[in-house]
């Protein structure tokens, strides 16, 4: 058995695709609708409507993403491989963007239940953003509801 383990660590690292933005953006809006253990068909059509503003893509386009996204969420451990890809590459405004989106998300059933403020909350230290930013966001997406 030991022989086995000591294999597993001497096995080359399994070459991951790197994610895109989009990619891991829709992981994390995924993360939100799945966060209260209660996925609604509200709360992915709201990930669909806002990936459709952000990339301009076509429905379905958007639609397999989020599938993937879905499959990719179902197989992954921790939430630092997609915050990563977004601290290296957004901007501090990019981020806030996200985590209203995020907000907006959790916001599609009408609750906002606390895994998902629980969950926005931690995205957001993930992220490097200020609680300020926390609080302001969640005001941005109830004043557009």
């Amino acid at each position: 058995m030991l022989s086995k383990i000591m294999a597993w660590f001497d096995t080359p690292e399994k070459l991951i695709p790197e994610l895109t933005v989009e990619e891991a953006i829709t992981v994390l809006m995924v993360e939100i609708m799945m966060s209260d253990h209660h996925p609604d068909d509200r709360e992915e059509a709201a990930i669909i409507e806002r990936l459709i503003e952000r990339t301009g893509e076509p429905r379905a386009e958007v639609q397999a993403l989020v599938t993937r996204a879905q499959q990719t969420h179902a197989d992954s451990h921790d939430l630092f491989q997609f915050t990563k890809v977004l601290n290296d590459r957004l901007s501090v405004d990019e981020k806030m963007a996200l985590i209203v989106d995020l907000w907006r998300t959790a916001l599609a059933d009408g609750v906002i239940d606390k895994h998902e403020d629980h969950m926005i909350r931690r995205l957001s230290d993930l992220l490097h953003l200020h609680h300020s930013h926390f609080i302001k966001a969640k005001h941005l997406a109830l004043e557009a509801e």
